[in-house]
């Protein structure tokens, strides 16, 4: 993206804020009390929407001009921008947490879901220090490493036409995603997108609803933001 074409931070601030938002609800999504009171279907639509909602973020983030850099801050302080380190963490954080619910770690207590026995108060506690733990080494991990990575990824895309970019970088996103969540749910690929399908198929308004309001509905802001304050 030529330099002219870039913007300050704060001009996609609001972006990087639902981006956040919708990430954290995932997170807390996973915690099996909560996720028995969404609507049926709720759940799996959101696992779906975090890996194109993060490509999504990494090729907005990629047209911000932070201003001048100073090569001996660290990578994390380079990034002068709140909302979007915490956006890239808490989406870190949910991809982190659905693999430690899935994997036997033989690690002691590795997993954030409390047992079931537990009363609800000490479980919602268990569930909320565990994930809350995560935050800051994610912090670090989301600035030094995924934000990077992903601004790389996305170099491309920001080439083309807004409309276009953002719309490929929900599909690379989509794709990817469907890769990584297999795996990190221990699934055959074909098996865990013909369950998604099913589930898709029973709860057609559910999942297409919490789809559109998790990735059309935050590209529509970037890009409308994008354009007003270019």
């Amino acid at each position: 993206m030529p330099p002219r074409d870039r913007r300050p931070p704060e001009a996609v601030a609001a972006y990087f804020v639902l981006a956040a938002l919708i990430h954290a609800v995932a997170v807390a999504t996973r915690f099996d009390w909560l996720a028995a009171k969404l609507p049926a279907g709720a759940d799996a639509a959101l696992m779906v929407t975090q890996f194109p909602l993060l490509m999504l973020s990494g090729y907005f983030e990629g047209g911000i001009d932070y201003g001048p850099s100073n090569p001996g801050f660290a990578r994390w302080m380079q990034i002068r921008s709140k909302p979007v380190k915490v956006a890239f963490t808490f989406g870190f954080i949910y991809i982190a947490t659905v693999m430690l619910q899935t994997w036997d770690i033989s690690l002691g207590p590795a997993d954030p879901t409390p047992p079931a026995e537990w009363p609800l108060q000490k479980r919602a506690m268990w569930f909320a220090v565990f994930t809350g733990g995560m935050f800051f080494p994610f912090f670090l991990l989301a600035a030094s490493s995924l934000i990077p990575g992903l601004r790389i990824i996305t170099t491309p895309l920001r080439a083309l036409p807004p409309v276009v970019g953002a719309a490929l970088a929900l599909v690379l996103g989509l794709a990817i995603g469907l890769g990584v969540l297999s795996a990190v749910t221990s699934s055959e690929i074909g098996a865990f997108i013909e369950r998604l399908r099913q589930v898709a198929a029973a709860h057609p308004v559910v999942f297409t609803s919490v789809g559109i309001g998790a990735t059309v509905l935050p590209a529509s802001i970037g890009m409308i933001l994008s354009r007003l304050r270019r």
